[in-house]
């Protein structure tokens, strides 16, 4: 996740614990400190009282600390399915019908002048 976003995250959860707590963050340090991030996830998700803080402390929580590469891994054969060797999806518009059957003539390039 970009670090924008994160820190447009990490200001909403501001705004919500000042409105519901009047608890005052550091939004830049929320984002550079883990062990500070941790610990207003722990205190916004302790606020069972007020819903938007739990869920906006759940959105920081999985923009901070993601879950490990192999719990949100795609198995291979569904990537395969997907996705061609080029990494690029099919098109949506199917294959051209109207592919040229025989190679362009060649064409005549004089010399510059």
């Amino acid at each position: 996740m970009l670090e924008s976003e994160k820190l447009a995250i990490a200001a909403h959860l501001h705004v919500v614990m000042r409105r519901k707590m009047g608890r005052v963050t550091d939004v830049e340090w929320l984002v550079r400190s883990p062990e500070y991030a941790r610990e207003i996830i722990r205190v916004a998700l302790a606020e069972v009282a007020h819903p938007e803080l739990v869920e906006w402390g759940q959105r920081f929580l999985a923009a901070m600390f993601p879950p490990p590469a192999e719990a949100r891994a795609v198995p291979a054969r569904a990537m395969a399915e997907r996705h061609t060797p080029s990494g690029f999806g099919e098109s949506r518009f199917g294959r051209s019908t109207n592919a040229p059957t025989a190679p362009p003539p060649a064409r005549y390039v004089g010399r510059l002048r």
